[in-house]
């Protein structure tokens, strides 16, 4: 029997959109985790437009009890269809669709599940904690090696440091980040501001796509309702694209201080209650110290909320190997996890 996919008999993991019976999903990492109980099982999935482009198309996995059966693109028809589960007998698993590709790219839909048996949500994880980063966030370029072109083939969220620190801690998560995007300018070569490519103000968003869900809604026309994910912790790795257009330049970096803090007011209020930790370093550490003066900054007017920094060690090439595009590589997103895991226990509330 195909069943839709809703928050009724999954989990949904990070921001996702339902319309007219699709499931969707932008950000990395974002899916649905189910618990199946019979002996036949298939997940049928829908791209947008840019399905069938090398470059382009969604990457996602499907993972029955932990294990990747599936790692794959739609076809050039922008559909696809898997049978994960074929038993002769009745049995329980936990079927995992996950998104690896970023929002930027393009949109995947789960348009149905077809089931013999019991579809319901796996349990809720003891905490939940919200990462808002670039490309380090979303696996940029992980799965390949420096001197290789990016596309979405070698991307993958499920090996970077965010999902790894949620899976070491055992908590529900959700991503919301952007390859190329800072505070106040995204990436740049020549030193001209690129304040287009900026992730405070799409914030409240599904995202920022080249993509659209169904070949209509543009990601970042929906606004995204922050009542159905109530993070205990919100992660900020944000700085690293900025630090392209700041470099050493004061007015500049106070100007990036100013609006980190003020980001930081926008995070606090979208999620009451939640703490706040401040991370960089890994490919670019010039604005810690920024960082420290925004997190002060954000302190005057906000003493109620936790809020603390952590400055990951830089990558190194010689010990761990780069990926695409000097980004990080599998080992030193797992390093950087498991960093940040252990501060994160350490923090008020945490256990």
């Amino acid at each position: 029997m195909e069943q839709t996919i809703t928050a009724a008999c999954a989990k949904l993991l990070g921001r996702t959109w339902e319309s007219d019976g699709t499931l969707w999903m932008s950000y990395s990492a974002s899916g649905a985790e189910m618990t199946f109980t019979g002996t036949t099982c298939t997940v049928k999935l829908t791209g947008d437009a840019l399905s069938g482009d090398m470059v382009h198309s969604p990457r996602y996995a499907i993972e029955v009890d932990d294990v990747r059966v599936v790692d794959a693109t739609p076809d050039e028809t922008g559909r696809a269809s898997h049978n994960v589960v074929h038993t002769p007998d009745v049995r329980t698993h936990v079927v995992r669709v996950v998104k690896l590709s970023e929002s930027a790219d393009s949109t995947l839909g789960i348009s149905a599940v077809d089931a013999d048996g019991e579809l319901r949500p796996t349990p809720e994880g003891k905490h939940r904690i919200e990462f808002v980063g670039d490309s380090i966030t979303c696996g940029y370029g992980v799965d390949g090696r420096l001197g290789e072109l990016y596309k979405t083939a070698n991307e993958d969220a499920t090996k970077a440091y965010a999902y790894r620190t949620a899976k070491l801690l055992r908590a529900d998560y959700s991503l919301v980040s952007f390859s190329g995007y800072g505070i106040i300018s995204g990436y740049t070569e020549t030193g001209t501001i690129r304040s287009e490519c900026t992730v405070p103000p799409i914030y409240g968003t599904m995202g920022d796509s080249y993509g659209a869900f169904a070949g209509q809604a543009k990601p970042v026309d929906i606004a995204w309702d922050f009542t159905k994910f109530r993070p205990d912790l919100v992660v900020v790795n944000l700085g690293t694209n900025d630090a392209s257009y700041c470099g050493d330049d004061a007015d500049r970096r106070a100007v990036f201080a100013n609006a980190y803090a003020e980001f930081l007011g926008t995070i606090a209020a979208c999620n009451p209650g939640a703490s706040i930790l401040c991370v960089l370093g890994t490919m670019d550490g010039r604005l810690c110290e920024s960082v420290r003066k925004a997190v002060t900054l954000f302190r005057e007017t906000h003493a109620g909320t936790t809020i603390d920094t952590m400055f990951f060690e830089p990558q190194d090439e010689a010990r761990d190997g780069l990926a695409v595009d000097w980004h990080p590589s599998a080992k030193t997103h797992e390093r950087d996890a498991r960093v940040l895991a252990e501060k994160i226990t350490g923090m008020p509330g945490w256990n």
